[in-house]
């Protein structure tokens, strides 16, 4: 096995290795895929499901990117150093929220096809449900919390690359430069956690809840930041897992991370599914029409009802029940497919919170359409993950507190033949 010096070495200088340059071919033929779906989706008789399936894809993926760099601001926050090898990772989604908040714009080009408050009387709610007060809202919300992400992952990096540009071989030969980064993102992680539930809540009002202007749920903002967040942890465990098969990363990646981050899983697995039967309860327990309605038409009614009983399963049922035993969470490869299981769940969950609203007389499934879109916005974050990491190491080489893991013993020593099935 490398030493510790020699794997700091590799990776402080290679980013994801070699055979990028497939991959760039194929997830921009996704792009163009997308694109193509998407433009003539629009300019046809199915223009609505087209706008539909970028709105879903939109908030998906935004609260994806959103979630992740949550993770590495919590990291930062609680000075977690088993966290320290995955902090990259956790920051890497990042790269898409620049282009997420161009594309926020574009909704206002469909805004006929995606919000039915403008054609419909909603009475007092008019003041807040209009374009232009949605639209600013909303924009400068995002703006401010992508300067932030953006701030956050620049003086996170910039000390990797000044080991870069200098050829520093010691941390402690930019200790003093290290601190002051390190302090700046202790000042701005905060804000950003606090601006995080406050934006993503407005999200989940003005563009999910929205759509069905006659329902209201207070709780609906926190149920979608938490679900985001959720959904960025299994971002994060499905990228710990292509690090360590593609990186060879598990010298740094290994039981510990996958088996702390199982547990946030499982624990935000738990929370989110809270959020949700909070809700459920109150609706069933009020029994009031204007409310049961929004459950009945996606729990009873043919294709939704089915949709959500895979929501159901493969979000809820599924990870509590695998996370529950620590033999699995401690496996990169149990952990990338559960991590990918989720992000299918959870968009098969945006999804389901979205059409319904915009599908009264003929519900449509996923079909080709939203595939094809789906996918264009899925090679649009790879590239950005491609990029990020062209740029930049995997591990954070600059941070003190990944040398103190290793000092610890925490990474390579924890081994797989110690784990017992339990939690």
């Amino acid at each position: 096995m490398k030493s510790v010096d020699e794997l700091l070495q590799e990776m402080g200088s290679t980013g994801l290795g070699k055979g990028q340059g497939k991959l760039v071919i194929v997830f921009s033929l996704l792009v163009l895929s997308g694109s193509a779906a998407f433009l003539h989706g629009i300019s046809g008789p199915e223009a609505a499901r087209a706008w539909q399936a970028y709105l879903v894809n939109f908030v998906f993926w935004t609260g994806l990117a959103f979630g992740a760099v949550l993770l590495s601001a919590i990291l930062t926050m609680t000075g977690a150093r088993w966290g320290r090898p995955i902090k990259r990772l956790a920051e890497a989604p990042g790269a898409f929220l620049p282009v997420s908040f161009l594309l926020f714009w574009g909704l206002y080009f469909g805004k006929e096809q995606i919000f039915p408050w403008l054609h419909e009387s909603i009475g007092h709610k008019a003041a807040w449900l209009n374009t232009f007060f949605l639209f600013a809202r909303d924009g400068t919300g995002l703006l401010i919390l992508t300067a932030l992400s953006v701030a956050i992952l620049y003086t996170s990096l910039r000390g990797d690359q000044r080991i870069r540009k200098v050829r520093v071989t010691r941390i402690e030969d930019i200790a003093e430069a290290v601190e002051k980064d390190r302090h700046a993102q202790s000042v701005l992680s905060p804000v950003f956690a606090l601006l995080y539930a406050l934006v993503l809540s407005l999200i989940g009002f003005d563009l999910v809840m929205s759509l069905d202007p006659h329902w209201i749920s207070t709780l609906f903002g926190a149920y979608f930041f938490i679900g985001s967040f959720y959904t960025g942890l299994a971002a994060v465990a499905v990228l710990a897992g292509i690090s360590v098969l593609w990186a060879k990363t598990d010298g740094f990646v290994g039981p510990r991370q996958f088996h702390d981050l199982g547990k946030l899983l499982l624990g935000f697995c738990i929370v989110t599914g809270d959020f949700f039967y909070a809700q459920f309860l109150v609706i069933w327990y009020g029994n009031l029409p204007e409310e049961t309605r929004y459950v009945i038409l996606r729990t009873r009614q043919e294709p939704w009802d089915t949709i959500a009983w895979v929501v159901l399963v493969v979000c809820f049922v599924v990870p509590f029940l695998v996370l529950l035993v620590r033999r699995v969470k401690m496996k990169p490869a149990a952990m990338t497919f559960l991590g990918g299981l989720i992000l299918c769940g959870m968009w098969l969950e945006r999804f389901l919170l979205i059409a319904p609203s915009l599908h009264h007389e003929k519900p449509t499934p996923p079909g080709l359409m939203e595939i094809v879109i789906s996918g264009g916005f899925l090679g649009l974050m790879c590239l950005c993950l491609l990029l990020f990491f062209r740029k930049v190491s995997i591990l954070p080489v600059s941070d003190p507190l990944l040398y103190e893991s290793m000092e610890a013993g925490g990474m390579a020593s924890t081994s797989l033949h110690d784990s017992r099935d339990t939690v």
